[in-house]
């Protein structure tokens, strides 16, 4: 029985490291929509700057966005953490919107997805 877990254990470690997501490092750009403020409507929009350095986000930074700056500062001090460790643009895409400020944090998360995706080798 041991045997067995340690093969299943060695299995899964393996092929974890070979199919691992690559990516470029570098400053990469995304963009998702989020709650426009000036028409209180979910047209809006929202930049990122997403740093990748060893296939590892280091920083975000929000360069453009239509929300007001309480949403935006609610929903990214919120969800950095989480953001800063997914691994893949879908993993970011599972990270937990933030309750009143789920238009910009959707719009947040589609734009750290974006920036991901560009970076891929």
């Amino acid at each position: 029985m041991k045997k067995i877990l340690i093969i299943g254990l060695v299995f899964v470690l393996v092929t974890g490291v070979a199919f691992a997501q690559r990516f470029n490092n570098g400053n990469f750009t995304g963009q998702g929509t989020s709650y426009n403020a000036a028409t209180s409507t979910g047209n809006g929009s929202i930049t990122v700057q997403v740093t990748i350095r060893g296939n590892r986000i280091t920083d975000i930074a929000v360069t453009n966005y239509t929300d007001s700056s309480m949403f935006l500062n609610m929903a990214m001090a919120t969800m950095r953490p989480a953001l800063l460790n997914a691994r893949t643009p879908e993993a970011v895409m599972a990270v937990d919107t933030v309750s009143g400020a789920t238009y910009t944090a959707r719009g947040i998360r589609e734009a750290v997805a974006a920036a991901m995706t560009q970076a891929r080798r």
